[in-house]
């Protein structure tokens, strides 16, 4: 039988056994989610914000392309530097129409799709999702898909390479 004195000693055992359990699942569940061979890569790529021709100035836009498949956003960053190269040549011929201050968008991202997709060789980029500014890397950005992943080159390219190595050290 339990004294008084007894309990606090008795509850505090139990809390501990329960907090290693609790410990060396959370720990299990770190190692699975760092895994690089379980990564899944985004949905779509945001491009760094640019500063490009508007009028007779220029001002930062933000662009987010979609990838027609998932594993095709690796292609997409490994040519991105084509990708820009080919996004200032389109707007320095033609740059962005002004109103009132004021960017006009509107058809900005078919005039600019042909052009990107022509610059990574292959159809990869489904949709161009333009934003006037710099924005923030983050998901819930577009409207319309408010869940769809968004990633930058860096962490896809870096994603990429640590499942490469992952691979060739499983195969060893």
């Amino acid at each position: 039988m339990l004294n008084r004195f007894d309990y606090p000693l008795h509850f505090c055992g139990r809390t501990l056994i329960v907090g290693i359990f609790v410990a060396a699942l959370a720990g299990n569940a770190f190692a699975a989610e760092n895994d690089p061979l379980d990564w899944v890569p985004p949905t779509h790529v945001q491009m760094v914000p640019m500063m490009l021709p508007m009028g007779n100035t220029s001002g930062p836009i933000t662009f987010i392309l979609e990838a027609k498949k998932r594993k095709q956003t690796e292609g997409i960053c490994e040519k991105m530097p084509r990708i820009r190269d080919a996004l200032l040549s389109v707007l320095s011929r033609n740059p962005i129409p002004v109103k009132k201050r004021k960017m006009i968008l509107t058809g900005l991202d078919q005039r600019i799709l042909k052009p990107m997709n022509r610059a990574v060789g292959r159809a990869y980029i489904k949709k161009v999702y333009v934003f006037p500014g710099a924005v923030r890397l983050g998901a819930g950005k577009i409207k319309n898909k408010r869940y769809a992943v968004i990633d930058g080159c860096e962490n896809i390219l870096r994603s990429e390479l640590a499942r490469r190595e992952a691979a060739k050290a499983a195969k060893k």
